[in-house]
């Protein structure tokens, strides 16, 4: 059943956005609202939306792939378009209101000339507001586009406060939220092994959420472990793995190569240190953050396991961070929020909202730092200045 959340999320917000949509369209642009073409196409728009989501949930439900790509594709189209014009509209209710003014003002004024120059004022007017929805509407359905393109891989460098020597330079891979099914295949994350494979990593991590289809699991984690790291693979849940069936996501990390570590951790010698790898469980619902869940999650992996000269968190969600900071961990890596899949400069555009929710990229609390992934894949699939990414750390001292 928790498979089916995201979908009813999907059907909330079209409605919702949909309902701002009419109410914009209807107090802030009266003009257009009187033309009956556009009156029903602004009704219709969150309708179909709810049709696609559900045509989306059938195809998913029967396992019909190219069922649920068609309806999820249009779906998101839908929800794009009530976002653009959920912004736009009120610019163009703006200039509705300036070309009415301006209407007023040119009967009272006496002159040829004038009467010409308001009138191409006006109809400049006119031609900006109904360009401003066109132009949000285009840039937003290129959001969907850009969900299709290629996987950022590439270098970063992190900084780590008394890093040990024997730990300079080391290179660690992450590979969270690839959602292997419709959107992102095997060939996609065949692709992203390849990039990462060029940086030669001595470590690689995977923060969960690796298949929503988990015919493709044993797939996917084979094509991982055949990077051969020098100082290992593994693993840990994200909510999708409880999502798609916990039972069978064990049975099948059981017969992989690569460990999975719940509430767990791995000690590897690494020169003269050693190095601790943790990693929490998932605390599955949504909502609030789950800090008391991170805080016995954590203490459980260092009941197993001492931090060692440098200790590097994997958890699915990033608000393990806070705890993590107060227990020593010197690195957490995490997914999950895909970064909002909207971004600028690098940073999700709902982090002034969110602020301590972590949501993509780079952070510090005390001497820890945090790197939350944008992830290498979507179960909705829209991007707009929030790239998928699997990026590889080389660590420096700070």
């Amino acid at each position: 059943m928790r498979s089916f959340y995201p979908l009813v999320f999907a059907i909330v917000f079209i409605l919702f956005f949909g309902i701002i949509e009419i109410a914009l369209l209807r107090l802030l642009n009266k003009v257009w609202w009187q033309r009956r073409l556009i009156r029903r196409a602004a009704m219709g728009l969150p309708l179909v939306g709810s049709l696609m989501v559900l045509l989306w949930a059938l195809g998913e439900f029967y396992t019909i792939s190219w069922l649920a790509f068609i309806g999820a594709i249009l779906a998101v189209l839908a929800f794009v378009s009530e976002v653009a014009l959920m912004l736009s509209l009120p610019v163009s209710g703006a200039m509705h209101l300036i070309h009415s003014l301006s209407f007023f003002l040119s009967k009272k004024r006496k002159g040829a000339s004038a009467a010409e120059v308001n009138e191409n004022r006006r109809s400049f007017l006119k031609a900006a507001a109904a360009a401003v929805p066109v132009i949000t509407i285009a840039g937003s359905v290129s959001g969907v586009t850009n969900s299709f393109g290629e996987v950022r891989v590439y270098k970063r460098n992190m900084l780590i406060d008394s890093l040990p020597e024997d730990f300079e330079g080391l290179k660690v891979f992450q590979i969270s939220d690839p959602h292997l099914r419709h959107y992102v295949t095997l060939d996609d994350l065949a692709q992203v092994c390849a990039d990462g494979a060029l940086y030669s990593p001595d470590l690689i991590l995977v923060s969960g959420d690796v298949a929503d289809d988990l015919r493709q699991l044993p797939t996917a984690l084979g094509m991982i472990n055949d990077l051969k790291a020098p100082l290992g693979i593994f693993a840990c849940l994200g909510n999708h793995e409880y999502y798609r069936g916990i039972k069978e996501v064990y049975r099948i990390y059981d017969k992989s190569p690569i460990p999975l570590l719940v509430d767990d951790a791995a000690a590897i010698r690494v020169k003269n240190s050693q190095l601790m790898i943790g990693s929490t469980n998932d605390p599955v619902s949504f909502g609030s953050r789950h800090l008391e869940f991170y805080r016995k999650s954590i203490d459980k992996i260092l009941t197993k396991q001492s931090l060692g000269d440098l200790s590097i968190l994997m958890s699915h969600r990033p608000d393990a961070l806070d705890y993590a900071s107060e227990t020593g961990f010197d690195l957490v890596l995490s997914g999950h929020t895909h970064g909002g899949q909207i971004g600028f400069m690098g940073r999700s555009v709902f982090e002034s909202v969110w602020p301590d929710r972590y949501l993509w990229g780079e952070y510090s609390r005390g001497k820890t730092k945090l790197y939350t992934s944008s992830g290498v894949g979507h179960w909705f699939p829209f991007r707009l200045g929030c790239p998928r990414e699997a990026p590889v750390f080389v660590l420096h001292r700070a």
